[in-house]
């Protein structure tokens, strides 16, 4: 039987989501309230589990043509090196991150998508859900059709998901009061540029990522953020900067019947681990595959008991680089001596980060 489906959210989860259907055989509706791709993205580094779920459909080889591989993160405190965390050394066909914007992921995406005569519907938005007879009227701020009836909603959209909440799912879980800073900037910097450094101070901590030339990704919740550079940095233009406060949530169910979520509409977390674009890359990936075998029901089942330990343990390595707590800052500020440890912690750490 056919079955109507509606992706509510055109970001990387739903897009993924979308193509992921139509290599079964089903041709989604996608909508996105905002009117195009967002120039900019919180999210840039996609791991070999992205990877290795993405190639078959032929946008693996697409990423890797335009993204960086990044083999390594590297530790300090304060200006001394302490470790580096070296992911070539994992069994892997993708043993890297590849550095890649959220923007440029979505942009492949959609490409993908429009190759598959998928139709992505900008300025249109989901306002409401009514269910009827086993499926659902969804009411649409569209010229087009207004309200259409579908057999499955796909909720991708977001952190404020309209669809979560006409699903009465409660979102559980906290936010953090401290804020964060975030740059793309222009640098002239010693440290090496093809891989990634965590920069560890008593105040906190702060993330380096070189995404492309000489624009660096800094993140971190360093009052003054861009004072804690390494020495001999220069710095040029800011192409973005923005400010952000951490939530640490995951739905109460990721299913109401048939309705599901993906992505940041079903777990939000730190940016720490590089988790949140691949985690909803994954999501699209089980729910499209159960949709198709008639088992959407043991979705929250599977996947709510993995989705909340990874939150878990984001949470614990946020804590543990950026938090205040009386063992975050002995842990800070003994980092050298507590160094003798990290051959044996880091190879777990590089297994979580890469989503293996």
């Amino acid at each position: 039987m056919k079955k109507e489906i509606l992706i509510a959210g055109a970001g990387p989860s739903g897009l993924s989501m979308a193509i992921f259907l139509n290599a079964l055989g089903y041709q989604p509706r996608i909508i996105d309230k905002k009117p195009n791709i967002g120039p900019y993205s919180k999210a840039l580094a996609i791991n070999p589990r992205s990877l290795q779920i993405l190639k078959p459909y032929g946008l693996t080889d697409r990423f890797l043509n335009n993204g960086r591989k990044m083999e390594a993160i590297n530790i300090w405190k304060d200006d001394k090196f302490i470790y580096k965390n070296d992911f070539t050394k994992i069994k892997h066909a993708y043993p890297f991150m590849l550095v890649q914007t959220q923007k440029e992921s979505e942009e492949i995406l959609l490409e993908e998508a429009l190759n598959r005569n998928i139709n992505i519907e900008y300025n249109t938005a989901l306002s409401s859900l009514q269910k009827t007879n086993q499926r659902y009227i969804a009411n649409i701020n569209s010229n087009q059709t207004p309200s259409s009836t579908f057999d499955f909603i796909i909720g991708a959209d977001g952190g404020q998901s309209v669809v979560r909440q006409q699903a009465s799912i409660q979102f559980d879980g906290f936010k953090y009061d401290e804020e964060w800073e975030l740059y793309d900037i222009e640098l002239d910097t010693p440290v090496a540029e093809d891989e990634g450094h965590i920069l560890i101070f008593s105040e906190g901590c702060m993330v380096m990522i070189r995404l492309k030339k000489n624009v660096w990704r800094i993140a971190g919740n360093l009052k003054n953020l861009i004072g804690y550079l390494p020495k001999n940095t220069s710095i040029g233009n800011i192409i973005w900067e923005s400010k952000f406060r951490i939530h640490h949530k995951v739905a109460q169910s990721l299913t109401n019947e048939n309705i599901v979520l993906l992505g940041d509409a079903a777990h939000l977390h730190s940016p720490v681990g590089a988790k949140g674009m691949n985690l909803g890359i994954e999501d699209a990936f089980i729910a499209s595959q159960l949709i198709h075998k008639n088992k959407l029901h043991t979705y929250n089942q599977v996947r709510r008991k993995h989705i909340k330990k990874t939150v878990k343990q984001i949470n614990n390595m946020t804590m543990g680089l950026a938090g205040h707590s009386a063992s975050a800052n002995f842990i800070r500020n003994r980092l050298e001596l507590l160094k003798v440890f990290f051959p044996f912690i880091m190879p777990h750490v590089r297994k979580f980060i890469m989503g293996l």
